[in-house]
């Protein structure tokens, strides 16, 4: 996974608030969590991302969350990286840039 996320990591302030509420019971994890957290730059909502969550929920009814995160990476032509192929292989078909880290290389 360190290949696929450099210094200049970019995350939906949902995958923020998700970081956050995450109780790792390894200190080295809330020590990474801080570092990564630190130099990512945080995606706030707007309009387009909230249009384009909306679309992606009708249509997949992926939960709004997972909704919203892949609505901001569509919006800003990321390449979403995540574990959860179940809902983000349902939004390719819409235009999303998937790639799950654990199965890519």
């Amino acid at each position: 996974m360190d290949a696929l996320v450099d210094d200049d990591s970019k995350v939906s302030f949902i995958t923020k608030i998700e970081l956050l509420v995450w109780n790792p019971s390894i200190a080295e994890d809330v020590k990474v969590r801080e570092e990564f957290l630190a130099g990512s730059e945080i995606h706030y909502i707007n309009d387009d991302i909230i249009e384009g969550a909306i679309h992606i929920r009708k249509t997949t009814n992926i939960k709004l969350p997972d909704a919203v995160i892949a609505a901001t990476a569509m919006h800003n032509n990321y390449i979403l990286l995540s574990t959860n192929e179940n809902d983000f292989n349902k939004v390719v078909p819409m235009g999303l840039k998937y790639l799950n880290p654990e199965t890519a290389f």
